[in-house]
């Protein structure tokens, strides 16, 4: 494995915060707008078409007890990962954290050894703010702070992504 750039990570319970925020609203609203819309529109067509048939009260209970289970879910999953990056953040306090960015992947070294991740696995890089979201599945990502990287490191890395 040949290094090719290593650069200090800073983590920011605000940013990482915003991060979070970032992640979600772009998860659902604009990478899968389609997966999140639909199945509301149905939602919504289903409740109006059973208060036209004469059913309004029950219409209005599934109405509440959608929007219930909605909140439920979406609340429960930004709290699952606002809590894991509160994790993060306590277990990197007080240490030196790099980026190591290698041929075959990144190494993310914040609070101990930390594994390779290749390149492969990264889907797609968002940017937030002060930080790079390497997104590695549909609910999970990994954040990276970037104010200390070199212009070339976060240049490679976009490229080992896309490529």
């Amino acid at each position: 494995m040949s290094e090719r750039y290593v650069f200090p990570l800073r983590y920011d319970e605000n940013e990482l915060k915003r991060a979070v925020d970032a992640f979600a609203w772009r998860a659902l609203f604009k990478e899968g707008a389609a997966r999140t819309l639909v199945p509301l529109g149905l939602i919504a067509l289903s409740l109006v078409m059973l208060g036209l048939s004469g059913e309004g009260e029950i219409a209005s209970l599934l109405l509440a007890l959608s929007l219930f289970v909605l909140f439920v879910f979406f609340s429960g999953g930004w709290r699952r990962l606002r809590r894991e990056m509160r994790d993060k953040i306590a277990a990197a306090q007080g240490r030196f954290c790099f980026a190591r960015l290698f041929d075959e992947g990144i190494v993310i070294e914040a609070g101990g050894p930390a594994p390779l991740l290749e390149w492969k696995a990264i889907k797609a890089v968002w940017p937030a703010g002060p930080m790079l979201l390497l997104v590695v599945a549909t609910n999970h990502f990994i954040a990276l702070p970037i104010a200390g990287a070199p212009k070339e490191a976060l240049e490679f890395l976009q490229a080992q992504v896309a490529g």
